[in-house]
């Protein structure tokens, strides 16, 4: 049961868990730096520590404009590229259990539009692909157009399997492979496959807008309810990159089941591979989509982020978590939220070591 702390100086509730103690001190205290600075104008925070939740925040205005709402529990948010590890990496993982797709295959088995055999799935899960495309005009194309733009223009030039170059094409394609196989548009194949079985109920691609927190504005309109990335915008229920909106609650949810040994989607091996180098390159390190803060024999800190101001933190051998979310674009993307954010991944490695 969560007990009242009481009231912050925005006139916030903060709330403990009954009897522990304060922890996580200096990343909060991050946090709460980037409020007072208003590199944020608000923030939806839950710190997890031993797989249960220790603190969480719900603080400031939804865009800090004047007037703007106040931000309250419950309201969902533009995920972003969290899309990527709440929703494709499982589906993915999930159909390789099955025995429906091999990781180690050639993209070019289930995608013969791509002609570079040497690109597996391990590459695009991984970001080590080493995929470039330029289309022009991008943002005014159709879904069709989109995808046989990509089809036509993606390559896989000198980095692969030489560098991890985060790159969004990597898991456009893996949405493409996903509706071969599933006979779905990735984002229902998600939502059947993946949220519905771990019960994230609110999880969503088409959320209420008058209950989503909004990011940016584009063609002089606020975006609510709306998915702020352009190339999802444009690809809609075929987009496996980015488009799914998420209370901090269901993050949390999400989160808790990461840190567990093992889930309904997962067994107790692929579980555990989360903690080790995916990449077909020993040089290289990088998990099913998720990058390393640290990995060592004595701690595996694992994050993602979404460009819309949204993170998670996680080590499993711990139990320790943070999950973050914030609107960073109104009315324009703040560049200072970036260094913030590198400073919280590299605190909350250091408090969590100490637990």
């Amino acid at each position: 049961m969560l007990w009242k702390v009481g009231y912050n100086s925005s006139g916030n509730l903060v709330w403990k868990k009954a009897g522990d103690k304060m922890s996580f001190e200096k990343t909060r205290a991050l946090i709460a730096e980037m409020l007072e600075r208003q590199i944020i104008p608000g923030v939806d925070y839950t710190l997890i520590q031993h797989g249960k939740v220790k603190y969480t925040v719900t603080q400031g205005t939804e865009t800090g404009a004047p007037g703007a709402r106040k931000l309250t529990e419950g309201r969902y948010f533009d995920l972003a590229s969290l899309t990527k590890v709440m929703g494709t990496v499982p589906l993915i993982l999930r159909l390789a259990a099955e025995k429906q797709l091999e990781l180690d295959e050639s993209v070019s088995t289930y995608l013969p539009e791509i002609k570079d055999t040497r690109v597996t799935i391990r590459h695009l899960l991984t970001h080590t692909s080493g995929v470039t495309a330029w289309i022009d005009h991008r943002d005014d194309l159709s879904a069709s157009q989109l995808r046989e733009a990509i089809y036509a223009q993606v390559s896989f030039g000198t980095k692969f399997n030489q560098e991890i170059e985060y790159n969004d094409y990597n898991y456009l394609l893996l949405g493409f492979i996903a509706e071969k196989i599933t006979h779905l548009p990735v984002q229902k194949a998600i939502q059947q496959l993946v949220l519905m079985p771990w019960q994230l109920t609110q999880s969503t691609f088409n959320p209420d807008p008058f209950q989503t927190v909004p990011t940016g504005i584009r063609n002089g309109i606020l975006l609510r309810g709306q998915v702020h990335d352009p190339k999802a915008a444009s690809l809609g229920a075929h987009a496996a990159s980015a488009g799914l909106f998420a209370t901090k609650a269901d993050v949390v949810k999400f989160t808790q089941k990461m840190l567990a040994p093992q889930n309904e989607l997962f067994g107790f091996n692929q579980q555990q591979d989360f903690l080790n180098n995916q990449t077909a390159s020993p040089a290289l390190q990088r998990s099913w989509g998720w990058a390393f803060v640290c990995r060592n024999a004595d701690q595996v800190v694992l994050r993602h982020s979404g460009f819309t101001g949204t993170f998670i933190l996680w080590d499993r051998m711990t139990q320790n978590a943070l999950v973050l979310l914030s609107n960073r674009l109104y009315p324009e993307p703040n560049l200072e939220f970036l260094d913030y954010r590198q400073q919280i991944y590299q605190t909350f490695a250091a408090e969590d070591k100490l637990k």
